[in-house]
């Protein structure tokens, strides 16, 4: 059985971050089929409306993962049969990229028009040609070549090409049916493949290089006319079983080793069949160089037909061969029994003939299986490095899987040997997160239960969109929806939600309404929710494949809907799951010495007795806890600790038994907690290895940043809950240990810093990798679609990418280290816990991750981060800057002054060290610790921007405030000038025009000053404020104000409509006595009236005429007046210019009185006729 844990594992999901990244091509029957699609289809996988429907779009029935000998970028790519093997999906699955080369982000879907056969998907990498191969061979008997280049993978506009230009389709009649028909297939090479058949025969298919794949060589081989042993029955024995529709031979190959292996220049294939022997083909010759027992097993002829493997293994020989190619490394894998496998050093020997010897024959390499249960070895892969062999091993128990590891000398003794594959196996620990513990119904929670299920099953890496909408759906029809009404419109969170809602009504009984009888049937309606989508997630666990880079040594299980990367465990990690090891016991891993083992009793009594805790005293816990962090402390470490031992109520909710439970868990004595164990257990959480500078960096693809993010949220998941075991013991130790008589005088105080420290950034990260964000996608994403391109898309065009705002945030700062010589699996976890340890490199400032949700159009992202910003100016003013996004004007406004003397402070260094993420342009971050003048006016700016005035007029005060008057400072005038306008401007907005008057006095601009009167006296004239305009005193600009109203006067068309500035003219004269003024523009008004012949204000206007010069000395009581010009009817006649005349109050008063005789006359119906004779007749 297994020593330890070394290994851990992290599922990832195949989701991709944009939509539209999924391309469809249906492929031709045969080449002359018409109708083929000439161009990719873009368009998302249909969703599935039951569980059967789920299963054939998205379990594949085989996958793998192929990593490219040759060529590097993309290198490693997975492929999966779905559909009953009609369709093929292949992407890249790199975890990282070169920097200047565009992400591989593209998934190619490939639809055949009959099934696929079994075992005959095969992949090479041309030397020559940066392209991939990939052959298919269909139950039609048709075989598929496709030659892939790079930039499908990449560019959307890279596969518009006619798909029969990199699609070509081959039929032979050597394929054949019934006992010939194809078992496996092998690609050697891009141009030579590979067939075993039923009959135990060898198809061979050769073309020429650099030629597309549409015509082939093929060459039978048959061991029958070279081994005349394999032509013996053994005593009439059988030597074919039923398998399929048909029966095959014992002689058949059902494990390929690819590609071909070179030994000294010759190329040779190494097989093994189903009659438990290893073969060696050199096609050179034709001929079977080696035919042997799998095991070395020298078996008689009776029992050699005992010796049969079941045809449906295709995964027990590997060769690596060696760079002098001298010589190869075969090693072989027996199913049978218990299973054991073989080591092979295969050497050249005269003739092209190989010598095939044991490595190890006096041992027995049998694996130790997981556990007890019954397990089957379905992969296995071997590194070779020196004189160590590196065994990973893929174990099956159902859809249960686990994997292993060995690493052993070729160099030990037969005992060594022994022992290592005995003791020295190590196994992956299983991920922890589909374990973590759903949401419950506490009471006085003031969580929403509907909000915390959601967050819980939408968190990202936990279930694919696929799993919730197949689950969905189920569950729709389970409650009696149709399909017609499944599919709702609206998103995935909000049919959730409907969904679930409409399956409980809320009840009233007795007059009460049953508040608590509704929760707990919707908590139950959750439930049931859930397990149907943990009941389909099983299904996507189940493993397929075993694959390891060879270059950086990464293990990968390829499962049915996912893949699981095997990283190495971080050193707390080892000692948290290798627990129940013995100290010093042989097998046990290194970190579990005589100096960590003290941290074992520790970590088993704090977690033990948290989960000791009910429900409500732990949401208690963990809710004061994190008021801790996010508070500002009053108190001293000491007293905190008391107060929240009286807050918790622990004095009354930890009975004696559970007390004395913890004693014993801890040794039987409190004394063994030391603040020296504390410090060993920061050590071991925060730091791996002494952390390197990386200098050659190459950026995280989107797969590898995926791998990043889950095993952030793995890692998190974990050192959180050690930290809440800790401080939750540590709170009961200060109150309850510490000062009694027995006492340990343990300093509580240190530690509760420290693990609160580490607490707050766990907190921070994991926020950061399950809160998702949308972002525009980078330039090198810009060939998806929504280019100029002849690409059909079925769906909208996306523009965005969904991400974790840990990704949005870090990726550009971690990589992988090509100069470093670490394997992949230990750069991945360094990564981990480096993003982890609240010392790290990767700096996550609050009020950068701020600015970044805050650029990306996410405030309400932003204002929930905010719990997390320091208390510095900068974070400060970033958090103000969320509130003014969120449109809280006055949190923000108080946010802004409390940074302001920090952040005002003139420091153009300390600008510096500002980052934003690019929400700050350049001219906003030069208005930063350049003066609080220059601040202020900053302020001003935002609040202009969101046109929120009131607050504008504030800030422009603080601004001109602090201005130093009499500077002769070009860059200080301006900006008074600024603040000037912007004030004015703010003042007139919101209709504080007393203001916006007393602010127009300040401007030294004569053209400034002059524009902004004549606005202010357009707003107060549009708003109904003329009464407040008149009292206003304008001192020195009473003579512009005069000007600008007759210019109003004279500009209006029709006196009867619109703003009557002729009356407002006429007061403001009349407020200043300039009643002769008033007079004329009273008479300007008059005639207007006359001309257009409304006679219902002229009484009014005369009388107001009348007044006017009244008022004045009847020595100059008179006006100038502009007769209207007087219109000839002559043709060719040009009007006659206006004329001045004089007119005195005697004048108008006789006006005046006509005006009135008319008036009367027409009220008596007596109307003036004028003939042509020029008499006047009355008519009575």
């Amino acid at each position: 059985m297994a020593s330890y844990f070394a290994y851990k594992e992290t599922r990832l999901h195949l989701d991709t971050s944009t939509q539209g990244s999924t391309i469809h091509f249906r492929l031709p029957g045969t080449s002359r089929t018409k109708g083929t699609q000439k161009r990719p289809l873009v368009a998302e996988i249909p969703l599935a409306e039951d569980e059967n429907a789920f299963r054939q779009k998205h379990l594949a029935t085989a996958a793998s993962i192929y990593h490219r000998q040759y060529h590097k970028s993309p290198k490693s790519f997975l492929w999966r049969v779905l559909e009953d093997g009609k369709v093929l999906s292949i992407r890249s699955v790199d975890l990282s990229r070169h920097t200047n080369t565009p992400a591989a982000n593209l998934t190619l879907r490939l639809s055949f028009p009959s099934s696929i056969r079994p075992g005959c998907v095969a992949f090479a990498d041309s030397e020559e040609h940066d392209v991939l191969s990939v052959f298919v061979l269909l139950e039609s008997h048709h075989l598929y070549t496709f030659a892939l280049r790079p930039d499908y993978f990449r560019k959307v506009s890279s596969t518009e090409d006619n798909v029969t230009e990199w699609c070509k389709i081959y039929t032979a009649s050597a394929f054949g049916i019934g006992h010939k028909a194809p078992h496996r297939l092998a690609a050697l090479s891009p141009d030579e493949l590979l067939i075993s058949q039923y009959n135990g025969e060898l198809l061979r298919l050769m073309k020429r290089s650099g030629t597309d794949g549409s015509e082939w060589t093929a060459t039978q081989h048959s061991e029958g006319s070279l081994s005349l042993r394999s032509m013996i029955r053994w005593g009439g024995a059988p030597t074919h079983m039923k398998y399929g529709s048909g029966n095959i031979e014992f002689a058949a190959a059902t494990s390929i080793a690819t590609p071909s292996v070179m030994i000294d220049g010759i190329s040779y294939a190494f097989m093994v069949s189903l009659d438990h022997k290893l073969r060696v083909w050199n096609f050179q010759t034709g001929k079977i160089v080696y035919a042997g027992d799998i095991l070395n097993q020298d078996l008689e002829t009776s029992e050699a037909p005992k010796q049969v493997i079941h045809p449906s293994y295709s995964q027990l020989v590997k060769v690596y061969g060696h760079s002098s190619e001298e010589s190869a490394l075969c090693v072989t894998y027996s199913p049978l029994g218990t299973g054991e496998f073989k080591f092979w050093n295969v050497q050249a020997a005269p003739g092209g003939e190989l010598q095939v010897t044991d490595y190890f024959p006096n041992n027995k390499l049998e694996p130790q299986t997981p556990t007890s249960d019954l397990w089957t070895l379905a992969d296995f892969a071997v590194i070779e490095s020196l004189d160590t062999y590196d065994v990973w091993v893929l174990w099956k128990n159902n859809i249960t899987y686990r994997v292993q590891n060995l690493t052993f000398s070729s160099n030990s003794s037969v005992k060594n040997v022994r022992e290592s594959w005995k003791f020295g196996w190590t196994i992956m620990a299983q991920e922890s997160l589909r374990e973590a513990s759903f949401p419950r119904i506490i009471p006085g929670d003031p969580a929403d239960m509907t909000d915390k299920w959601l967050q819980f099953i939408l968190t990202p890496g936990k279930f694919t969109a696929a799993t919730i909408e197949t689950g969905l759906a189920i569950y729709e029809r389970g409650i009696g929806e149709s399909k017609e009404t499944s599919r709702k419109a609206g998103s995935l969170p909000e049919r959730m939600c409907a969904i679930i809602a409409s399956t409980v009504h809320l009840n009233q009984e007795s007059g009460s309404i049953q508040y608590d009888q509704f929760r707990l049937a919707t908590e139950e309606q959750w439930h049931r929710f859930y397990r149907l989508l943990l009941e389909l997630d099983k299904q996507r666990g189940e493993a397929l494949s075993l694959s390891v880079d060879p270059q950086d040594g990464m293990p990968w299980v390829v499962l049915a809907d996912g893949i699981t990367a095997v990283r190495a465990c971080s050193s707390f990690e080892l000692l948290w799951h290798n627990q129940t090891q013995e100290i010093g016991s042989r097998g046990s891993p290194k970190i579990l010495n005589r100096e960590t083992e003290v941290l074992v009793p520790l970590l088993k009594a704090a977690a033990g007795f948290r989960r000791s805790l009910s429900d409500q005293i732990l949401q208690t816990c963990i809710t004061g806890l994190r008021g801790e962090l996010f508070e500002e402390a009053s108190l001293i470490d000491p007293v905190r600790l008391t107060a929240l031992y009286d807050k918790f109520d622990f004095a009354n909710q930890i009975s004696d038994e559970e007390f004395e439970h913890l004693r014993l868990n801890l040794g039987g004595s409190f004394k063994y907690v030391t603040l020296e164990i504390f410090q060993a257990l920061f050590r071991l959480m925060t730091k791996n290895e002494e952390p390197m500078v990386q200098q050659h960096l190459l950026p995280m693809s989107e797969f590898g940043n995926k791998l990043v993010v889950k095993g952030v949220q793995e890692t998190v998941e974990l050192l959180r809950n050690v930290c809440l075991d800790q401080l939750i013991l540590l709170i009961l130790i200060e109150s309850e240990v510490n000062h009694n008589e027995d006492g340990i005088g343990f300093d509580t105080a240190a530690v509760f810093r420290d693990l609160l420290t580490n607490f707050k950034r766990l907190e921070l990260i994991n926020w950061l990798a399950t809160t998702q964000i949308s972002l525009p996608l980078p330039k090198d994403r810009s060939s998806f679609p929504g280019e100029q391109s002849d690409v059909i898309v079925k769906t909208a065009t996306p523009i965005v990418e969904t991400v974790t705002v840990l990704e949005g945030v870090l990726r550009h700062l971690y990589g992988h280290d090509i100069k470093r010589k670490e394997s992949m699996m230990e750069m991945i976890t360094e990564i981990l816990i480096q993003i982890c340890d609240p010392e790290s490199k990767y700096e996550v400032q609050p009020s950068l991750t701020q600015c970044f949700l805050l650029r990306n159009g996410r405030h309400d992202l932003a204002l929930e981060f905010s719990r997390f910003t320091l208390q510095n100016p900068f974070d400060i003013y970033v958090q103000g800057r969320a509130f003014l996004s969120a449109n809280d004007a006055s949190a923000a406004s108080r946010l802004f002054k409390k940074a302001a003397y920090g952040i005002g402070v003139p420091d153009r260094h300390k600008r510096a060290d500002f980052r934003s993420a690019g929400y700050l342009d350049e001219t906003e971050r030069n208005l930063l610790n350049a003066g609080l003048p220059q601040y202020y006016s900053h302020i001003v700016a935002l609040y202009e921007r969101e046109k929120i005035y009131s607050f504008v007029i504030d800030f422009a005060r603080l601004a001109l405030q602090f201005l130093k008057p009499g500077t002769e400072d070009v860059s200080i005038k301006q900006l008074r000038t600024e603040m000037h306008s912007r004030l004015f401007n703010a003042a007139v907005q919101t209709s504080r025009y007393d203001l916006a008057h007393s602010t127009i006095s300040l401007f030294t601009d004569a053209a400034i000053q002059h524009s902004s009167l004549r606005t202010l006296i357009s707003k107060m004239c549009e708003t109904s404020h003329v009464s407040q305009l008149i009292s206003l005193p304008f001192i020195s600009l009473q003579d512009a104000v005069d000007e600008i109203l007759a210019q109003k006067c004279h500009s209006i068309v029709d006196v009867t409509a619109g703003i009557p500035y002729h009356k407002i003219l006429y007061a403001w004269r009349v407020k200043r006595n300039d009643f002769r003024g008033a007079a004329a523009v009273s008479l300007e008004r008059l005639q207007r009236l006359q001309a257009f012949g409304d006679d219902s204000g002229l009484e009014q206007q005369y009388v107001a005429l009348i007044n006017a010069l009244s008022c004045v000395d009847p020595k100059h009581a008179w006006i100038l007046s502009e007769e209207p010009p007087i219109k000839k009817t002559t043709g060719g006649v040009k009007n006659e210019k206006p004329k001045r005349r004089v007119v005195t109050l005697n004048d108008v008063r006789k006006e005046y009185q006509a005006e009135l005789d008319r008036v009367a006359a027409i009220e008596n119906n007596q109307f003036t006729f004028t003939g042509a004779d020029a008499m006047d007749v009355d008519i009575l």
